[in-house]
């Protein structure tokens, strides 16, 4: 009895051993078949201006080699918050029955790079709407990956325009422009010390164009001085620097006025003398 309970016990032993061994086997089939194709995203975050043209990229490993079969190779570009098809490529060819209407005509994948394991997505004509997360998924004879990536949607902010009135009191500099997002905005003096008052600057967002409207002015007394206009969008990358310089002195203005005044006579006197010889010379023809 206590011989057959020892076997029993060792059978049972046994079992368990090779229960335990079978999972193992499947755990290690399942996960060198998902670790044997990688999908990676060169660049987590991307940022792109409306209007221009961004590059979602995606990369595979292993690629395809000198002699590629594409045969099995499947390409798809999602928005992972809705699964909206933004691209799908399989059966050797891109597949657009399913994109998304609003990325009609607006992607493309770089073929001749496809063998290379590049996946990359270029997306054209940037919108608002295109603001989100992208999935990007892989699938080849060596199984099937995918990754992520955010894209970050702004406006280049318009060329400054420059506003300037001078009075007894000082000279008024005016600068306003528009983009997206909210921009830093900073005005320094000649060696780069930053100007604090006295300065206004007002940054109101127009829900109906979706961008930011940037007012900014400084007001300088009338002597001679060098300041600079910074404005800064660091999703974009854009840097505006504007330079200002003023050589004249207190009585400035004055003297402008009437050169200007006196210009003004000049062309007003040189315009009627050249009526009145017209005049004159037509008489003379009547004549």
């Amino acid at each position: 009895m206590q011989v057959m309970h020892g076997l029993r016990h060792h059978r049972a032993g046994i079992r368990k051993n090779s229960f335990w061994h079978t999972c193992f086997l499947i755990l290690l089939f399942l996960c060198s078949y998902t670790d044997s194709l990688n999908v990676t995203i060169p660049m987590r975050n991307v940022a792109a201006a409306r209007g221009h043209v961004v590059v979602l990229g995606c990369e595979f490993s292993p690629h395809f080699g000198p002699n590629p079969d594409f045969s099995s190779l499947l390409v798809t570009w999602q928005r992972q918050e809705d699964n909206r098809v933004v691209h799908s490529f399989y059966d050797n060819k891109d597949q657009l029955e399913t994109q998304d209407p609003a990325y009609r005509d607006r992607t493309e994948l770089f073929r001749t790079e496809l063998s290379k394991g590049n996946a990359s997505l270029k997306l054209r004509n940037i919108q608002k709407s295109d603001e989100g997360l992208y999935l990007c998924t892989v699938s080849t004879s060596q199984g099937t990956n995918k990754a992520t990536l955010k894209l970050d949607y702004g406006v280049l902010y318009t060329e400054p325009k420059l506003t300037i009135k001078a009075s007894s009191s000082g000279i008024l500099m005016h600068f306003e422009t528009e983009g997206f997002p909210e921009p830093e905005v900073k005005w320094k003096r000649e060696h780069g010390e930053s100007l604090s008052d006295p300065i206004q600057t007002s940054k109101e967002f127009n829900s109906e164009t979706g961008l930011y409207s940037i007012q900014s002015s400084f007001t300088a007394p009338n002597a001679p001085f060098n300041v600079t206009f910074i404005l800064e969008n660091q999703l974009l990358d854009q840097y505006l620097q504007r330079p200002i310089s003023y050589t004249g002195g207190e009585n400035s203005c004055f003297v402008v006025a009437i050169a200007l005044s006196v210009i003004s006579l000049l062309l007003i006197l040189t315009a009627a003398a050249l009526g009145w010889i017209c005049c004159c010379k037509k008489k003379n023809d009547l004549v």
